[in-house]
């Protein structure tokens, strides 16, 4: 397939687009020994949902730390509305209108969600003192608009990152933005969740709020977006008008690849029984069930899909099969042996692996070393 970006890809400062609010012309960023971006031109639409794809390493998130001003570029220049700016921090970016979501949830988590929502630009009485009312009154009716059971005086750690990725969102909301840039912010959400996220955007963009959004979700993108980037390599590929493409056409440009021979069909064979699990049950305190009583059933070379909406008792179930619940009841066998071992090195030793949904606060002691984080599961 033979593509060309639209004209407003390659356009100068002097003939931009009127409806282009930000355009990041010949952006050029270097790292050491790596050049992540490459004489990269972007155009951010008002009032639309600006898509940026690429595959990891394309340097999407490094040009939104760019616009947000978290990183300088080498070479290259912002323009916001026709004039030239220099964005050297993100409250830079923020006193230009510029939000962002950032892929890494960036919240503190021995704070509240009001406290979270307004951290470095809290409401003031008389410009002096937090007007705390004012910011859990707004924060009630963000939450609320985002239709989540999360309340303003919730302590951010204690939720499950589904619903810190909500308070990251509303966090965006609360300031008075030109352009908003989401990466990656439907990662944790379930498809109902989406669905509210989504009606949000709309409602953004009916306001003349210019959306980034970077998403691997590619249906996703064509559901929402309204013009799409490609970048592949640091290098941009091409832009167009989401109604000009389809899913194959991101891909092959995405890749540089016709997208039939990525996934060629094949018949997978499956094997043997490999666990059996049978009335898992995990009591909620308080009353009532985290897990019920689930069964289920795997094979060699399966991949079981387990899919809920937040709070449906997913996580809870893996981390059952973890070792990470041992109040869990309930019968596991292995290999058609019955599994006696509870605790999380018992499990470790049968050769199970657990990857929890918050890598950074569960997965990773971030004091340690790479090599260190990888063999701790593993030292005898």
């Amino acid at each position: 397939m033979t593509v060309t970006a639209v004209k407003a890809a390659g356009s100068t400062a002097g003939g931009a687009h009127p409806d282009v609010v930000l355009r990041a012309e010949q952006i050029t960023k270097v790292f050491p020994g790596t050049v992540a971006l490459d004489n990269v031109n972007f155009n951010v639409y008002r009032g639309k949902v600006n898509v940026l794809v690429g595959e990891n390493g394309a340097g999407k998130s490094t040009l939104m730390k760019i616009i947000a001003g978290v990183e300088q570029a080498t070479q290259g220049q912002l323009l916001l509305n026709g004039r030239p700016i220099k964005i050297k921090s993100p409250l830079d970016a923020a006193r230009h209108g510029i939000g962002i979501i950032y892929q890494e949830l960036n919240l503190f988590p021995n704070l509240s969600v009001t406290e979270n929502i307004f951290m470095a630009h809290e409401l003031k009485k008389n410009g002096v003192l937090i007007d705390q009312a004012a910011q859990k009154e707004q924060a009630a009716q963000l939450i609320e608009r985002l239709r989540q059971p999360i309340e303003p005086d919730d302590i951010v750690g204690d939720l499950r990152i589904g619903h810190q990725q909500i308070v990251e969102i509303a966090k965006a909301l609360a300031q008075e933005i030109e352009i908003l840039i989401m990466d990656e912010p439907t990662s944790a959400l379930s498809a109902s969740e989406v669905a509210v996220l989504f009606e949000v955007i709309n409602e953004l963009k009916n306001e003349g709020v210019a959306i980034i959004y970077i998403s691997h979700k590619l249906e996703e993108l064509m559901q929402i977006g309204d013009y799409i980037t490609v970048l592949r390599d640091g290098r941009l590929r091409a832009e167009r008008p989401v109604p000009e493409i389809d899913l194959s056409w991101i891909i092959e440009e995405m890749v540089g690849r016709n997208p039939a021979s990525l996934f060629a069909a094949r018949q997978q064979e499956l094997g043997d029984e490999l666990l059996r699990v049978e009335n898992i049950t995990l009591i909620r305190v308080g009353g009532g069930y985290m897990v019920d009583h689930v069964s289920l059933a795997l094979r060699r070379g399966e991949i079981l899909g387990i899919y809920g909406l937040m709070g449906a008792g997913r996580s809870e179930l893996l981390e059952c099969l973890a070792g990470l619940r041992p109040e869990a009841t309930g019968q596991v066998w292995l290999d058609g042996r019955p599994v006696k071992a509870s605790t999380v090195k018992d499990r470790i030793d049968l050769g199970v692996a657990y990857i929890p949904e918050d890598r950074q606060r569960e997965g990773l002691v971030q004091t340690m070393s790479v090599a260190d984080n990888m063999l701790l599961a593993s030292l005898k």
